[in-house]
């Protein structure tokens, strides 16, 4: 009769080692994004941005002078 209560425990103990049954989740293969603007591209907008503004700009100081204020 000792020998039941010590496979069981053994048992339990195999068990448990191997994680008592329960499913282990899988490794994620990335972390989770957050949806939204990357700095990367918000960089890139803003450059591409400033150039726009600077060259609409320059075309209108140099094709009707005197639109644009002078800073000096």
């Amino acid at each position: 009769m000792t020998a039941d209560p010590e496979r069981r425990l053994a048992e339990a103990l195999r068990a448990q080692a191997r994680g008592g049954g329960r499913p282990v989740p899988p490794p994620r293969a990335e972390p989770d994004r957050r949806p939204g603007m990357s700095v990367r591209t918000a960089l890139l907008l803003a450059l591409l941005g400033g150039g726009v503004l600077g060259t609409g700009l320059a075309l209108l100081s140099l094709l009707a002078p005197g639109v644009l204020p002078a800073l000096g």
